[in-house]
Order: C-alpha cells, then structure tokens, then sequence
C-alpha cells in the first residue's frame, strides 16, 4: 500500500491563520499603529475627528480579520471587540488593497457591492470621503510594491 502524503493547506488557508491563531486585539493594535503613522498628517490637521468616541469595523471576509478602531486623544486605537461598531465596511483582502493603492475608487468599489458598507450612513460618507481625499504615496515604497505583486 503506497503511503499518501498529506495534501498542503490552501494559500487562503493559510492567510487566514493569523486571523484565527492570533487575538483580534493583536491586530487591531498593529493596524492602529501602522494607521497612526499612514495618516500622521491627516491626524494632525484633525481630519479624522468624526471618529472620536465612534467604532470603525472593518472586516475582511477571506482572512477571518475583524477589526475594531476609533479615535482617542487624537490617534487611532483599537477599540475593545466588545463594542458595537457604529460604521462596517467589509469585504475581501483584494478589494481592501485595491482601495489602499489608489487602484478603484471607493464608489466604484461600493457600487459594485466589493466592499459593503452597512450603520450610520452619515459616518460611513466621512470615511468614504476621507478615503477619496488621500493623496497617492502614502504608504511606504516597499509596502506599496509588495502590495502591488499581491493585487
């Protein structure tokens, strides 16, 4: 009898270990951080205050991530999972990244129902906004590139 050898776990089984393996606040914590320092400007000239004492949600569908943040003292943070976010945007890890590299605007990306948006529509608008306002380059030449070869 010929012995099998087991079959390799799937690259989405893969991607989606660190989102079952790791604490959501774990990841909410790192993405606050790398947020804080994406948009140090934006934070800066107080471009980001309707989120103040308000719970973001973002979920990304593929990779069981489910992040929670808001704003305090002026930075982004991880806001306890327990808090009922006021705002969701979910979807998949590709159209997070699209969106992120200024490839599809985010109508485009709504309209399509690629990224769906569900609460308080007002809140959601000033993202979506604030998202239209971001100038290109800003995240860092090696993590764009990178990014790009996963788009």
């Amino acid at each position: 009898m010929p012995l099998s050898l087991p079959t390799p776990p799937s690259p989405r089984t893969l991607l989606q270990l660190p989102g079952r393996l790791l604490p959501p606040a774990l990841h909410a914590h790192g993405l606050a951080l790398l947020l804080n320092r994406i948009f140090r400007e934006a934070l800066a000239r107080g471009e980001l205050e309707f989120l103040q004492e308000r719970v973001l949600q973002v979920e990304v569908t593929d990779l069981a991530l489910d992040y929670r943040l808001t704003l305090e003292k002026g930075r982004l943070t991880a806001a306890s999972p327990g808090r009922r976010p006021d705002v969701r945007f979910g979807g998949r890890a590709r159209e997070f990244l699209v969106l992120a590299l200024g490839r599809e605007d985010p109508d485009t990306l709504f309209f399509q129902r690629r990224l769906q948006l569900e609460g308080d529509t007002e809140l959601g608008l000033e993202i979506k906004n604030f998202l239209y306002s971001l100038e290109q380059g800003l995240l860092p030449e090696p993590v764009e590139r990178l990014l790009l070869r996963l788009v």
